[in-house]
């Protein structure tokens, strides 16, 4: 018997037959996936850790995995994704926004606060509003003789500044000056800056050299045995570079310093998170079950939620600002309060979950290691702070890269 073959041969394609048909969920899924090489692990793997604080830990050390997103690759792909955020919405720009200044309104009000708070103050307070008064009173002046009396332009500290400082010197060309008057204004073009001749930064000081070379040839000029070592060599020669270029431009060095040191955080982190996995090593040295690795793993999975619980409080902030709206304004402050507090308990909870230990012990272990973890972050930040000061020396490359 012939079989009939004149039918269509696609089963999907026979009338009637409806398709598979897939939601913009799922595409927008499809779409995570192909550009990340995730899975569909990556949000039920997310979901567990946020919601049972040891959980993933527990199942990956028991060797349950394959339902999971490896703990390496999210460390890397929520680390990254947090950065890029955090980057783009928190400029060093605006960190340190310039100085706005201040319109001569602001300063005559800042000296009537000066001039009425003069007679109360005790001995340490009183020279310092004398010599607020007295640069005020300068500066007043000076806007209200070039200026007039205007009440909207601001006036920044270096503008202010070259103003006094061009007033002063016109006066001294005047040939009727007392010798008296001459003296005191002279007095006033000297600016003192004590940091510029001793800079002091973690235990380092540039003793008043200004150049590189300054203190360069006062090291050639020294026996071996009281030379500056090669790390504190390169490290001073670094330092005093980068005094020269903050009088220079103050606000200059400020952004940069603080360009390097928001770039510095990603590695103070990952160089804190083998120390904090050996705190708990340490702190749980009698649970033999447990190895090294187990405590890495599960420091992962601490700072792969501190930084999507950081990330939420950070876009649902940027939300509120942008949309203005007072109700949502008040919701999103609630929840980042929620946040917050979910996060500063979360390493105890996870402690729980993973080791399984009393409320009470895991409770004083969570306080130690978060005692001990403070101090190590401060190190390391100290470390960082000091690289990033003495990067920024003109023509010198970043040692904290």
């Amino acid at each position: 018997m012939r079989s009939d073959r004149s039918g269509p041969l696609l089963p999907c394609l026979r009338p009637g037959k409806s398709r598979t048909q897939e939601t913009v969920w799922h595409l927008v899924e499809h779409f995570f996936n192909d550009v990340t090489h995730f899975d569909g692990k990556f949000f039920s793997t997310v979901g567990l850790l946020l919601r049972k604080p040891g959980f993933l830990s527990r199942e990956y050390t028991a060797g349950r995995r394959m339902s999971y997103l490896n703990p390496i690759r999210m460390y890397v792909f929520t680390s990254a994704i947090f950065f890029i955020i955090l980057y783009s919405l928190k400029k060093p720009e605006d960190i340190l926004k310039p100085d706005a200044g201040r319109s001569l309104a602001q300063l005559e009000k800042s000296l009537k606060g000066d001039q009425k708070a003069l007679p109360h103050a005790d001995e340490d307070d009183r020279k310092d509003y004398i010599n607020s008064i007295d640069k005020l009173t300068k500066e007043i002046s000076v806007i209200r003789a070039h200026y007039n009396d205007t009440a909207t332009r601001k006036f920044n500290e270096s503008q202010l500044s070259g103003m006094v400082v061009e007033a002063v010197a016109d006066s001294l060309r005047d040939p009727g000056l007392t010798p008296a008057a001459r003296a005191r204004l002279t007095a006033a073009l000297v600016v003192k800056d004590e940091d510029y001749d001793n800079a002091e930064f973690l235990g380092l000081s540039t003793r008043g050299y200004q150049s590189v070379e300054a203190y360069d040839s006062s090291e050639r000029k020294l026996p071996d045995s009281l030379r500056d070592g090669w790390l504190k060599h390169k490290a001073m020669e670094r330092l005093v570079a980068a005094n020269v270029e903050y009088h220079q431009d103050k606000q200059r060095w400020k952004e940069k310093f603080m360009e390097n040191l928001l770039h510095s955080i990603p590695k103070i982190l990952f160089w804190s998170l083998p120390f904090f996995a050996l705190i708990l090593n340490v702190l749980y040295f009698r649970h033999k079950q447990y190895f090294y690795v187990d405590h890495g793993i599960f420091t992962i999975h601490v700072y792969c939620a501190t930084f999507i619980l950081m990330l939420v409080n950070i876009l649902l902030e940027q939300v509120a600002t942008g949309l203005g709206w007072g109700w949502f304004k008040i919701v999103a402050d609630l929840l980042e309060l929620v946040i917050g507090f979910y996060m500063m308990i979360y390493l105890y909870k996870a402690m729980r979950g993973f080791y399984k230990q009393r409320r009470a012990k895991t409770f004083l272990k969570y306080f130690i290691a978060c005692s001990v973890a403070f101090v190590i972050n401060l190190i390391l930040l100290c470390i960082f702070l000091l690289l990033s000061a003495i990067s920024i020396g003109a023509g010198l490359p970043s040692l904290s890269e």
